[in-house]
């Protein structure tokens, strides 16, 4: 499995957003090894067992349920080493594929419990807007598909295709694109890889 450069973890984890990021991933990993072993959890409870303060977990989590929803969804999915490490980092189509179809098929096959966690982490952004939060994972393995690219366009256009890629490949695109556009799921996905290379040809 290669091990990542500092250069290509740049994106990833700088500033405040990459210490961020890192906290709440501490805490659904958390929150997930104690909901595979049975434990009945809290915000509480995982922020102790983590070892974050209780104030500091609920700017990530407010309530409970959305931090079983997340965790829950979370169980067995794919991180990036394992999403690409057996794709060559220069083969930038191989990992694009990669990306939508994995993404795709998580959706798709939980379709359901997606839309409802979205709407609870709307309803939850309504009243708690102060603290309101939502998971950084898509943008992890955007960022790390289009690494290819990396050393040929600027960090800012780097930035502004990972973020419209992400625009892309969730439950809100599934939702929009079948609710309203009326496409079935093989023309959704046909549809996410003409945009995304819509993006990555012309940055």
């Amino acid at each position: 499995m290669r091990k990542k450069s500092h250069k290509e973890e740049d994106y990833l984890e700088s500033g405040r957003i990459g210490q961020k990021r890192k906290t709440r991933e501490l805490l659904l990993a958390t929150a997930k090894k104690m909901l595979v072993k049975g434990e009945n959890i809290s915000v509480e409870q995982v922020a102790l067992v983590a070892g974050i303060s209780k104030a500091t977990a609920y700017r990530y989590f407010s309530n409970k349920d959305i931090l079983l929803k997340e965790a829950s969804l979370q169980r067995g999915l794919m991180d990036k080493d394992d999403l690409f490490g057996d794709i060559d980092v220069c083969n930038l189509n191989a990992r694009i594929e990669k990306l939508i179809d994995y993404h795709f098929e998580v959706l798709t096959t939980n379709e359901d419990v997606f839309r409802l966690y979205l709407g609870a982490i709307m309803q939850n952004s309504v009243r708690d807007k102060k603290n309101y939060s939502r998971g950084g994972k898509r943008i992890l393995l955007i960022a790390e598909a289009l690494l290819p690219l990396k050393k040929e366009i600027s960090k800012e256009t780097f930035d502004k295709m990972v973020n419209a890629i992400s625009l892309l490949m969730g439950i809100e695109s599934v939702s929009i694109l079948k609710d309203i556009c009326g496409l079935e799921n093989g023309s959704i996905q046909e549809m996410w890889k003409w945009m995304i290379q819509k993006i990555i040809t012309n940055p």
